[in-house]
């Protein structure tokens, strides 16, 4: 009756859609898929992830949730989702990590699967979610993605390792795993039991942890939603049901997930388990070569497909890289790629600039409340074909994001402004050198609070930009010396009825950046703490003059302000 193979998939609930796939494609180099949606919420997606074919072992997926709450840690739940890779690439991922500021604890070192020892790197994704690679021999056994753009093949991960559980006491939990699953027990260390199914290698552990008085999981955002063990049919799959019943518990009916079948129960110590088969698999409605490429539904929702695509979070699919050819980390990536990156010290968007034409790398800046999404339109408005590299401010008011703290409206934290700026300066410097950038075409343009630290690194880091589109700013501080902004031109933006920014502070901007030897072009609204259309057009026109060649149409299109979702920020 053993049918257990391995771990067929691990489940667990994220965030935001587009760090979720970027963590997992980009960083860890995983393949995207399958693009679904959460069968009992179709208007969530359910994002797959894994080798070349999503063979069962390689598969960590998601429910993108945006806005849910945050899950706990705690007792009754799968803690810790560990990944396989070689020995060998240990030191690799501990470059990788510290390159993308991801934090981490190790190499450690523990017991092994098939006794040999293993190397542990402990990290968490972008969510909270607890992550490890383990380095050992075996991996080389198993299939991996070996097209992820800047990880070789001899570095890539090797489909899911272990998963780990945190129990009361977990007594119960191996009662279940050996006398109804079919595992074995291998091996207890400090509280924890090693458990094992078939050959005992990466993807057929299981470790169960007791730490009673710990406090009980709450499921959400960061934590693991179920692990699904691998049985080879359906047949294999009821008998296994008939058996898990046998054993007291309450197994759900075979369940029609297209990919795979599904059985779902929760073991004694309240983590839900699923029993998937290993057939028909994701080719089932893709072809292999273009699998994740668009968003596939179940029969039963196809029907609604314009409603459920009109209501799921746009998402940006990295550039796909094929046969032999690998970018490197430190490449520019193609000139169609449109990316987002938890790297370089802040998220940020990247969408590289046609090509055969000179344009400028525009650095969007949002007001409060916006994101890296947010300036995304204005930029393609003002240059059309140019580069645009958007950060997302790090500063959290009221929830809101901002790039720098503020002590009341119109009330700057100096300190906090001055370190922001140096910040915000050495991530243009090291996405100069990442993207393959022009240093001397880089041309802020920012809203608002965006502006404002737009200035403060004119006024603070000259040098870094070659020129800047500052709408509804305001003095971020009064530099002494004045710096040297020779060559550097300065576009301004203001209403003389902002009640946000007074006209006299727009107009001392206007004084110090002049003093200061900058060119400063200013276009006066009668208007408010908001963008126009006119005003647009005339940053436009003032960019094509100075940036772009050949070029010279005036903007028409009416833009909303960049704020949140469109409104006026609450000042600077």
């Amino acid at each position: 009756m053993r049918a257990i193979r391995g771990i067929h998939h691990v489940t667990a609930i994220a965030g935001d859609p587009q760090r979720n796939l970027d963590f997992y494609v980009r960083f860890l180099g995983l393949r995207f898929v399958k693009r679904t949606v959460n069968f009992d919420d179709p208007h969530t997606y359910h994002f797959y992830f894994g080798d070349e074919a999503g063979s069962p072992g390689s598969i960590m997926t998601f429910f993108p949730w945006p806005g849910a709450r945050r899950g706990r840690q705690g007792t009754g739940q799968i803690a810790v989702t560990s990944f396989t890779i070689l020995p060998s690439a240990i030191g690799f991922w501990v470059e990788r990590l510290l390159r993308h500021n991801v934090a981490f604890e190790g190499p450690t070192r523990r017991w092994g699967a098939r006794g040999r020892p293993e190397l542990i790197l402990a990290f968490k994704d972008h969510d909270g979610l607890m992550l490890q690679l383990v380095g050992h021999p075996a991996a080389e056994a198993r299939p991996a993605w070996e097209h992820a753009s800047g990880i070789g093949t001899d570095q890539a991960i090797h489909g899911i390792h272990t998963v780990e559980l945190w129990e009361e006491h977990g007594d119960a939990t191996g009662k279940l795993l050996v006398d109804t699953l079919g595992f074995r027990e291998l091996d207890e260390e400090e509280g924890t039991k090693r458990y094992a199914v078939g050959d005992g290698g990466p993807g057929a552990i299981v470790d169960v942890r007791a730490i009673g008085g710990f406090t009980r999981a709450s499921g959400g955002v960061g934590t693991v939603h179920h692990v699904a063990w691998s049985v080879d049919d359906d047949d294999a799959e009821m008998a296994l049901r008939q058996h898990v019943i046998n054993s007291g518990l309450q197994p759900t009916p075979m369940i029609d997930r297209t990919y795979f079948h599904s059985v779902y129960f929760r073991e004694p110590g309240g983590v839900l388990f699923e029993l998937a088969t290993q057939e028909p698999g994701f080719t089932l409605d893709e072809p292999l070569d273009s699998l994740g490429a668009s968003l596939k539904l179940p029969p039963q929702y196809e029907p609604r497909r314009a409603e459920i695509e009109a209501t799921l979070p746009p998402i940006h699919l990295p550039e796909p890289v094929t046969g032999a050819l690998l970018l490197a980390d430190d490449a520019a990536p193609p000139p169609t790629t449109t990316m987002h990156a938890d790297s370089l010290g802040f998220i940020h968007r990247y969408v590289a600039p046609s090509s055969g034409v000179s344009r400028p790398t525009l650095l969007l800046l949002h007001g409060t409340g916006g994101d890296e999404d947010n300036l995304i339109a204005l930029g393609r408005e003002l240059v059309p074909g140019a580069g645009l590299l958007s950060p997302r401010g790090k500063v959290l008011e009221n929830g809101a994001l901002r790039f720098f703290r503020r002590l009341a409206e119109g009330v700057f934290d100096q300190e906090d402004l001055a370190r922001r700026t140096d910040e915000l300066a050495e991530f243009v410097t090291a996405a100069t050198a990442l993207y393959g950038l022009d240093p001397d075409g880089v041309v802020a343009v920012g809203f608002s609070n965006g502006a404002n630290i737009a200035a403060s690194v004119l006024l603070r880091r000259p040098g870094v930009l070659r020129g800047a589109v500052l709408l509804s700013p305001m003095v971020p501080f009064e530099p002494d010396p004045l710096p040297v902004l020779a060559g550097t031109d300065v576009f301004i933006g203001a209403g003389r009825s902002d009640p946000m920014v007074p006209i006299q502070l727009a107009e001392r901007l206007v004084a110090l950046l002049r003093q200061s030897g900058a060119e400063v072009t200013v276009h006066w609204e009668q208007g408010g703490h908001t963008v126009t259309a006119a005003e647009v057009g005339a940053a436009r026109g003032w960019l094509n003059d100075r940036f772009v060649l050949g070029a010279g149409r005036q903007a028409t299109s009416q833009v909303r302000a960049p704020g949140h979702a469109g409104q006026p920020e609450a000042g600077g």
